[in-house]
């Protein structure tokens, strides 16, 4: 979805139009819903996190100014808080556990990458892991990031290219580890 057309149906549903809310949910929830998973490891819990960050999302798009950010930035910034919020009331911590990555699957290709995916981020700072989820899980242009982030456009390119490069480190010392 462009920019223009995810404002037009922000503003909308602004106006109280359900329909354009729809929209809004049907187009974002999917990344959202994505992006909650690979934060949490846990499909009910990011079910929670998803609807509540839509209540707290409902509940305040009719204060919603864009001021240059994206609707969907702005739900992903909500999302991340209850995310936090979460993690500070219960003291939880995401840990990988690789027994749930063992399960038989038909499309084992798809898992194994997804197993490396998991494997790589695991090693990374929680600093490098938000930040690529945000680019690539979230498929948040960079912009958007650096306002969900509080940081200016260079220093989120500037932290993408590092994790980038922290992330093809990790790839090749696991490549390597496995070829001794």
């Amino acid at each position: 979805m462009s920019s223009g057309e995810e404002q037009l149906l922000a503003q909308k549903a602004q106006g109280g139009d359900r329909e354009a809310l729809g929209a809004l949910w049907e187009a974002l929830t999917p990344k959202l819903f994505g992006y909650l998973i690979n934060v949490t490891r846990d499909p009910v819990l990011a079910e929670d996190l998803l609807q509540t960050t839509w209540m707290r999302a409902i509940d305040a798009l009719p204060r919603f100014q864009p001021r240059g950010i994206r609707i969907s930035a702005w739900l992903f910034a909500i999302a991340r808080n209850e995310c936090r919020q979460y993690w500070r009331k219960s003291g939880w911590e995401i840990l990988f556990d690789p027994i749930k990555h063992d399960l038989a699957d038909n499309g084992r290709e798809e898992l194994e990458d997804k197993i490396l995916a998991d494997q790589i981020l695991f090693n990374l700072s929680e600093d490098d892991r938000e930040i690529l989820r945000l680019r690539y899980i979230a498929d948040l242009p960079l912009n958007d990031i650096a306002r969900v982030l509080n940081l200016n456009f260079v220093t989120v390119r500037v932290r993408v290219h590092r994790a980038l490069t922290r992330a093809r480190a990790v790839l090749d010392s696991q490549n390597y580890e496995s070829h001794k």
